[in-house]
């Protein structure tokens, strides 16, 4: 029976460790996919406005529309803007339906990341409740157990991503989308003007650096905890 109930507290405690995991890199994502800064220094530095034919005013205008749709706050992608001199719509069908697959991908991460979150702060609870400086250090060790194998899955990966971005890229539209929407023409399609490879290479690795930053603290607590934290 002790044996069985320690595989269940080992077992709990390496969920709670993919949990903390997903939250940060899921909460990554959400912060570094809506900055507004971020993509002004990329529309600057990528010349996007005139690749577009657009003023930097509709471009602004454009990209407060995408994002706030992509995130739910709003429930169409109706915008309308002056394309190489002439009034016109945006986004065409066939950009619409794509970004209803994109809307549907970031609302179900982000409910995967808020699931993920409780489990961390549940967990986190229980241990602050039990006072229990073993139970401490197990759960530590797990997580730089768990977090080892992981990051090895990660590293690899963002290390394929650097030889070819392309590819990459392309695998990762396969895994999360059931349709060909994605594959949008560069010479005519706003939405691929605007975030072309370039700018989500710059993302990726972006949003890389934010989870490497919150997972580095993450480590250090832990290892520190696994030593036997603050001693009485």
């Amino acid at each position: 029976m002790k044996k069985i109930d320690s595989l269940l507290v080992k077992a709990l405690q390496a969920v709670w460790s993919v949990a903390l995991i997903a939250v940060l890199i899921l909460t990554s994502v959400d912060l570094n996919c809506f900055s507004r800064p971020f993509y002004a220094d990329q529309y600057r530095q990528l010349n996007t406005a005139q690749t577009i034919g657009m003023s930097e005013e509709d471009l602004d205008l454009t990209t407060d529309v995408l994002l706030d749709y992509t995130q739910g706050k709003r429930g169409n992608l109706d915008v309308q803007a002056v394309i190489n001199g002439q009034v016109q719509e945006v986004f065409n069908q066939r950009e619409k339906d794509h970004m209803v697959d994109v809307q549907a991908l970031y609302l179900n991460a982000m409910s995967v990341r808020n699931l993920a979150a409780a489990i961390v702060i549940v967990g986190l609870c229980l241990l602050v409740m039990k006072k229990d400086k073993a139970l401490r250090r197990q759960t530590a060790k797990m997580f730089l157990k768990t977090s080892a194998v992981l990051m090895g899955l990660a590293g690899a990966l963002a290390f394929y991503a650097f030889l070819d971005f392309n590819e990459f890229w392309t695998m990762f539209h396969h895994i999360f989308f059931r349709n060909d929407l994605w594959l949008l023409d560069p010479n005519t399609d706003v939405l691929i003007m605007m975030v072309p490879e370039t700018f989500f290479f710059n993302l990726v690795f972006r949003i890389l650096g934010g989870f490497g930053l919150g997972y580095l603290v993450c480590l250090g607590l832990a290892w520190f905890e696994s030593k036997g934290g603050v001693q009485a």
